[in-house]
C-alpha cells in the first residue's frame, strides 16, 4: 500500500473491545515506534506496556484522552529522556560517527549540551 493511501485510511480509534491483545502485536508495534526519526538521533523515548490500572493511569492523560486510557485493554505510555544534556557528547558520537566530519562532530558535541539544556522538564 503506498504512503498516501495509508494515510487516507487512518483513523483514530475511540473506543475498544474488550479482546484481548496479543503481546506480539504489542511488541512489533513499539519495534516500529522505535524507527521513528528524531532531532539528533537521540532516541529520548521510553515505553511502558500498561495492562492493568489503566483508569490510574488515565487520569494523567492529556486533554480528551482520559475515556480511551480507561477503557483500553493495553495502553502504550512513552516516556521522555530528560538527561540529554549528559547525553550529548555520546549522542553526537553515535548519530554522526559515520556521517560527520571531524569538525561536524566536534561541532556538534560542543553545541548539543547547550542545545538540551534548553528543554524544560516537561
Amino acid at each position: 500500500m503506498k504512503f498516501l493511501e495509508l494515510n487516507k485510511k487512518r483513523h483514530a480509534t475511540k473506543h475498544f473491545t474488550d479482546k484481548p491483545v496479543d503481546p506480539k502485536d504489542v511488541r512489533t508495534a513499539i519495534e516500529i515506534a522505535t524507527l521513528a526519526p528524531s532531532a539528533h538521533n537521540s532516541q529520548p523515548w521510553k515505553f511502558v506496556v500498561v495492562r492493568e490500572k489503566n483508569a490510574e493511569l488515565a487520569k494523567l492523560a492529556y486533554g480528551s484522552n482520559f475515556e480511551q486510557v480507561s477503557s483500553a485493554p493495553v495502553t502504550i505510555t512513552l516516556f521522555t529522556d530528560t538527561d540529554l544534556a549528559k547525553r550529548a557528547r555520546k549522542i553526537a558520537r553515535v548519530g554522526g560517527a559515520k556521517n560527520f566530519s571531524e569538525e561536524q562532530l566536534q561541532y556538534f558535541m560542543k553545541n548539543l549540551p547547550a542545545e538540551f539544556a534548553r528543554y524544560s522538564e516537561q
